[in-house]
C-alpha cells in the first residue's frame, strides 16, 4: 500500500512536472516531424511499471531494478541500449547506475563526467533539467568531447532529467541507439515515463534506505532512553523532598529575572525554567521538566545537521565543573525554528558535590540583525571602493587615515597598513610634501573641499603624477563626520601635456629645418641633373670625334703600320667605347629620376622578353646562355614600359655577363602575385656574390667581378626604379652557385 500509494502520488507530480516545467531541447533535421503518439506507449509502461513495482516491493537491490527497467522498455526497438545516470550534485558529475546492454567499457568511460550546456545528451539534459534529443550523435555540436560514443557503435542518445518529488534532478535516464534515430511522440512519451518510473525507483530506495536507518537510531534511543529514565526515576524519588525545598527557593529568584533561566540536574535534565524561559522558547515547565535540556532546545545545528552532546559547551560545563561565559549559540523554538543566543553557566554544588547547573540566556536576534545589517554596509561600501580604479581612501575628521584600498598598497608595495594615520606622506616626493600638507590642512581647517597634484613613490622607486581629492561628510550643523577621497594616476596626461609642447616646439624646429633641406636638395637635385646632362651632351660631341679621328688615323696608316700599333688603336678604341658606355649610364641615371610621372602601359611580358633577347643576342650567341621566361600566373600588369625594360634588361644581362665557365649557364625570369603585389624572379646559376658583399650590391659604380666589363651602375638603376615604383628587391645570392632577384612591383 505505502509503495502504491507512493507511486501515484509521485507519477502525478511527475507528470505536473512535465507539463508545467519541463522544457524540451531536441534537435531535429530540416523537415522532420515527431509522428502521433500509438497505444502501445501505455502499455510498454504498465508492464515496466508492474515489474518495477514488483521488485521494490521484494527488496530487490535498486541496480536490478533499473536493469528490468530498461530491459522493458529496450522491447520496443531492436536498436536501443538503455541507460540510468545517477547526479552527484556536490561535484556536479554523473555516473552510471544502470545500462544492462551498454558496453562496460563505454559505462567506464563516461562515468564522473560533468554536466553542463554542451556535455552530450546526458550531461546537458541534467545541467539545463530538460529533455535532449541527438538524432546524430556524429554531427551534433553537444556531442563533441564525447564523440568517443561512435566507437561502441552508439549514433543516437535521447536523455530525459530524472527529478525528485521536490523537482531536484536525481540523474537521467537515456535511450541510445545504434543507428541515426529522431523520436516520435509515443517515444518522446516513453522516454518521459520511464524517466518518472526511474525516479521514483530511486526515491523509493531511498526512502526505505533512511527509514531503516531511522528505525536503528530509534531503536537504540529508545533503549538508552528507557534505561536512562529508569535510572533518572529512582534518583528523583530520593531526591523529591530536597528539590522540592530547592524548587521554592529558585522560584522566588527566577520568577522576576528578565533573562531567561534554565536549571539542570547533574544528568542534564531540566528541573526548571523561569516564565521568560518559558516566552523564549514556546515551551511549558511541564513539557521539559525531567528532560534533557539538550535534548529540548539544542538538538541540532540549523542547517539540519545533528548536534551530538559531546560537542555541547553548555553540557561541558556540567560534565567538567566549571563556568561558561559569554557562550554565543543557537537554540531552538518549540515551534523549530532558530534563533541566536548567549549563555552563561554555573555549577550549582552541595556539600563540595555537583548536583546541577543553572543556564542564563539572553537572546540576541535584534542584536544579531543589526550587526550583520552594519556588516553587509560596510562589506558593499568597502567593495565599491575597492571597484574603484582609483585609490579610495577616507579618513577621520582631524585627517588621519583610516582605510585605504588595496590599490595603493600594491602601488607602493607596502603591507596592509602602509598609508593609514599619516604614513601615506612618506611615499610623496620631496618636493611635493609641502605643497600636499598644505591644501590638506587648509581643507580640514576649513572643511572645504581638498584637491592637489603631487607624486608618489611607487614599489620600484619611480614616482608618477597623481590627483587628490576628498570631499567632507557633514552633520547637520556644518561639522565634519569623515573625510571621503580618491587618489588618481594622471602621469600619463601630466607627462602627454609636457610632452606635446616639447613635441610641439620639436615639429617647428623640424618643418623649419626639413624646408631647408628640401630648399638645399631640391637645389642640389636640378643641379646634379643639369651637370649630367651638361655632362653627356657636352662630352659627347668630342667622343664621336676622337672615334672618327681614330677611324681616319686607322685609314691613313699604311698597312705595316696598321700592323704595328694595332694594340694601341685596339686600345684607344677600348676606352673610347667604354667613355660612351659611361655617358649613356649616366644620362640613364638622370631618367630614371625623372620618369616617376610617366604613363603605366598593360605591358605583355613575353612580348617583352622577346625585344630583350633580341637585345642580348650577340652576347647570349657568344656565352651559349639560355634564358627562359615563365609568365602563365602573371602574363600582364601595368608598369611604365621603358623602366620595366631597363629593369628586365639590366638583371638578365647581369645573368649573362656574369656567367660561370664551370656549368651550362642559364637566365630564368618568371612572374607571380604575392599579396597585392607582382613577384618578377630573375635566376641564374652564374657566379654569384659573397655574402659580405650584398648588402653594396646596389651601389652606384659598385663591381665585384673585374674580369667582365661593365660600369657598375646597372643595379643601382634597377634600385632607383623599383623603388620610384614604391616596390623592393630581395637578392639571395651564394658565391660560386648564383643569384637570384625578386623584384615585388605593386599591382
Amino acid at each position: 500500500m505505502l509503495f502504491s500509494a507512493l507511486t501515484e502520488n509521485y507519477t502525478a507530480t511527475y507528470l505536473f512536472i512535465v507539463s508545467d516545467k519541463i522544457k524540451t531541447a531536441h534537435r531535429l533535421e530540416p523537415g522532420e516531424t515527431v509522428e502521433k503518439p500509438v497505444q502501445s506507449v501505455l502499455a510498454i509502461f504498465n508492464k515496466a511499471q508492474g515489474r518495477v513495482r514488483e521488485m521494490l516491493m521484494k527488496g530487490l537491490p535498486l541496480q536490478e531494478v533499473l536493469d528490468e527497467l530498461i530491459r522493458v522498455i529496450q522491447e520496443t526497438h531492436p536498436d536501443m541500449r538503455g541507460s540510468v545516470l545517477a547526479l552527484n550534485a556536490a561535484q556536479g558529475t554523473l555516473h552510471p547506475v544502470s545500462g544492462p546492454s551498454l558496453s562496460q567499457e563505454y559505462s567506464a568511460l563516461i562515468n564522473g563526467a560533468f554536466i553542463g550546456p554542451e556535455s552530450g545528451s546526458c550531461g546537458t539534459a541534467a545541467f539545463t533539467k530538460s529533455r535532449v534529443l541527438v538524432a546524430d550523435i556524429s554531427q551534433d555540436p553537444l556531442w563533441a568531447q564525447f564523440r568517443k560514443a561512435l566507437d561502441y557503435g552508439l549514433k543516437a542518445c535521447w536523455s530525459h532529467p530524472i527529478f525528485s518529488a521536490e523537482g531536484e534532478v536525481l540523474g537521467t535516464f537515456a535511450m541510445y541507439y545504434t543507428s541515426l534515430r529522431t523520436p516520435t511522440t509515443a517515444e518522446v512519451e516513453l522516454l518521459e515515463l520511464a524517466a518518472g518510473l526511474a525516479g521514483t525507483a530511486i526515491e523509493w530506495k531511498q526512502v526505505l534506505n533512511e527509514r531503516t536507518l531511522l528505525e536503528g537510531d530509534l531503536r537504540k534511543a529508545n533503549e538508552e532512553l528507557l534505561e536512562l529514565n529508569a535510572d533518572l526515576d529512582k534518583r528523583v524519588k530520593e531526591r523529591t523532598a530536597e528539590l522540592v525545598y530547592q524548587s521554592q527557593v529558585r522560584q522566588t529568584v527566577t520568577d522576576n529575572a528578565t533573562a531567561a533561566l534554565f536549571m539542570k540536574d547533574e544528568f542534564g535534565c531540566c528541573t526548571y525554567m523561569n516564565p521568560a524561559a518559558q516566552a523564549m522558547t514556546g515551551y511549558t515547565l511541564e513539557e521539559v521538566v525531567g528532560q534533557p535540556l539538550h535534548n529540548i532546545i539544542h538538538y541540532r545545528h540549523p542547517d539540519g545537521s545533528a548536534f551530538d552532546l559531546g560537542d555541547c559547551v553548555l553540557e561541558k560545563a556540567l560534565l567538567q565543573n566549571m563556568k561558561v561565559r559569554g557562550h554565543e549559540d543557537v537554540f531552538i523554538r518549540k515551534d523549530g525554528s532558530f534563533f541566536p543566543v548567549s549563555c552563561a553557566a554555573s555549577p550549582i554544588q552541595e556539600n563540595g558535590k555537583l548536583i546541577g547547573t543553572v543556564v542564563e540566556v539572553r537572546d540576541v536576534s535584534q542584536e544579531r540583525r543589526a550587526q550583520q545589517e552594519v556588516m553587509e554596509s560596510s562589506e558593499r561600501f568597502r567593495l565599491l571602493l575597492e571597484a574603484m580604479p582609483q585609490f579610495a581612501w577616507t579618513a577621520k575628521p582631524n585627517g588621519q587615515l583610516d582605510f585605504i584600498s588595496t590599490r595603493w598598497i600594491a602601488y607602493i608595495g607596502g603591507d596592509e597598513d602602509e598609508g593609514l594615520g599619516e604614513s601615506w606622506v612618506r611615499s610623496l616626493h620631496p618636493k611635493d610634501t609641502e605643497h600636499a600638507l598644505q591644501a590638506w590642512a587648509k581643507a580640514l581647517n576649513t572643511g572645504s573641499d581638498y584637491e592637489a597634484e603631487f607624486r608618489v613613490r611607487r614599489y620600484d622607486g619611480t614616482y608618477r603624477w597623481f590627483l587628490a581629492r576628498a570631499l567632507p561628510l557633514t552633520s547637520k550643523d556644518g561639522e565634519v563626520k569623515k573625510w571621503f577621497g580618491t587618489t588618481t594616476d594622471i602621469h600619463e596626461q601630466r607627462l602627454a601635456i609636457q610632452k606635446l609642447a616639447e613635441a610641439q616646439e620639436q615639429l617647428k624646429r623640424t618643418n623649419n629645418e626639413l624646408n631647408q633641406k628640401n630648399r638645399e636638395l631640391t637645389q642640389t637635385n636640378a643641379d646634379l641633373d643639369n651637370f649630367v646632362y651638361t655632362a653627356s651632351h657636352d662630352l659627347r660631341a668630342p667622343i664621336i670625334n676622337l672615334e672618327a679621328l681614330l677611324q681616319v688615323l686607322e685609314e691613313d696608316l699604311t698597312r705595316d703600320t696598321v700592323v704595328e700599333v694595332s694594340g694601341l688603336l685596339g686600345m684607344m678604341k677600348g676606352s673610347v667605347s667604354r667613355f660612351k658606355k659611361t655617358i649613356e649610364d649616366l644620362t640613364d641615371i638622370s631618367k630614371t629620376k625623372k620618369s616617376q610621372a610617366e604613363t603605366k602601359e598593360n605591358i605583355i611580358l613575353s612580348e617583352l622578353m622577346e625585344e630583350i633577347r633580341e637585345s642580348v643576342q650577340e652576347l647570349v650567341n657568344i656565352s651559349g646562355v639560355t634564358i627562359t621566361g615563365g609568365f602563365s600566373e602573371v602574363p600582364h600588369f601595368l608598369f611604365p614600359r621603358k623602366n620595366l625594360r631597363s629593369l628586365v634588361y639590366n638583371l638578365v644581362s647581369n645573368g649573362v655577363k656574369y656567367r660561370s665557365a664551370a656549368r651550362p649557364s642559364v637566365v630564368k625570369v618568371s612572374t607571380a602575385r604575392i599579396g597585392g603585389m607582382v613577384r618578377l624572379r630573375v635566376q641564374d646559376n652564374g657566379l654569384g656574390v659573397a655574402v659580405e658583399n650584398k648588402e653594396h650590391l646596389f651601389g652606384m659604380f659598385k663591381r665585384f667581378h673585374d674580369h667582365v666589363e661593365g660600369s657598375g651602375v646597372g643595379l643601382y638603376i634597377v634600385k632607383r626604379i623599383v623603388e620610384n615604383a614604391n616596390g623592393y628587391i630581395e637578392v639571395d645570392s651564394k658565391l660560386g652557385s648564383g643569384t637570384t632577384f625578386d623584384v615585388y612591383l605593386p599591382i
